[in-house]
């Protein structure tokens, strides 16, 4: 129950093309993107510079190789100093890999720094990772499909500083194959004008944003969901990921789905993406994450 699959987040290209700011005004910014994960190593650093909205994005051609990356666990908070600070190595371009081996700490605060040879620019980021969790036993290993047997998921209880929890599910197919589509997405397929980039889309098929308000509380301080079945795009293996999400991650995802239409704003009244890095933008920010499997059997009275 260990395996992690980040949630259906790929941002590098719409962070840094997308017109995030008058094209008129165009400035080029420094783009970051690093995903730290309670437990795990510490992750990549991706940094680039941005291209004007109406240029083709190629991460290589914008990278910038000759960064100087740390990542720092922090004492106390944001605010607090440094206890221990992780070099980074470039590995590719634009990519930056640990030094050091490093396995990321449940609730406590880390910080990314990143300075330039022969520049005064430093782009400084703050995450306080989400307190680790994990998929309780109980989990059906198989399931009928749209049957009276919901799949239901408990985890255990995890905390955040100042709020609730905010999860993300995904759904991620072993075989995702066209004729294994739940009956709803083989719909989708049917009307879609690039059926073998959308199919493997599905494959790892994201809930979106869930409020822990939305779930059953148990006296334990744990929590159950009704999986919906709207959240299986295929029969056969399935793995169902939980991830649990820090505000950086969640500022960014909301207010990126509103500006990918995910709203009935009008256009002027649309906020720009949320960032939290200081002297660019992008995102440093973390999850915690936990894996159960299961087997979504076909309804015969479908």
């Amino acid at each position: 129950m260990k395996k992690l699959t980040l949630f259906a987040l790929s941002i590098t290209a719409f962070i840094a093309s997308c017109d995030v700011y008058p094209q008129d005004d165009y400035e080029e910014y420094y783009v970051v993107e690093s995903y730290l994960v309670a437990n795990r190593q510490l992750p990549q650093v991706r940094l680039s510079t941005t291209v004007p909205a109406n240029e083709f994005y190629d991460f290589e051609d914008a990278a910038i190789n000759d960064a100087i990356v740390e990542v720092r666990l922090l004492q106390t908070g944001p605010e607090s100093s440094v206890e221990q600070s992780f070099t980074y190595s470039i590995s590719e371009p634009g990519i930056y890999q640990a030094d050091q081996n490093h396995a990321v700490l449940p609730e406590r605060t880390y910080q990314l720094h990143i300075s330039f040879p022969g520049s005064d620019d430093i782009l400084t980021a703050h995450t306080i990772i989400p307190g680790s969790f994990e998929i309780l036993d109980g989990v059906s290993e198989s399931v009928v499909y749209q049957s009276s047997q919901q799949l239901e998921i408990t985890l255990s209880e995890s905390s955040y500083p100042g709020r609730q929890n905010i999860f993300v599910f995904n759904a991620i197919s072993f075989d995702p194959n066209a004729e294994d589509l739940t009956p709803l997405y083989a719909d989708l397929l049917t009307d879609s004008d690039n059926p073998e980039e959308d199919l493997m889309l599905l494959s790892n098929n994201s809930s979106g944003i869930i409020n822990s308000a939305n779930f059953e509380n148990n006296p334990d301080g744990s929590v159950t969901i009704k999986y919906p079945w709207i959240g299986i795009a295929f029969y056969g293996t399935n793995d169902i990921v939980a991830n649990t999400l820090d505000d950086n991650v969640y500022d960014f995802v909301r207010s990126q789905q509103v500006q990918l239409g995910g709203s009935t704003l009008s256009p002027g009244e649309i906020q720009n993406v949320i960032y939290h890095v200081q002297g660019g933008i992008g995102i440093f920010g973390s999850i915690a994450s936990d894996t159960v499997r299961t087997n979504v059997e076909r309804n015969p009275n479908l």
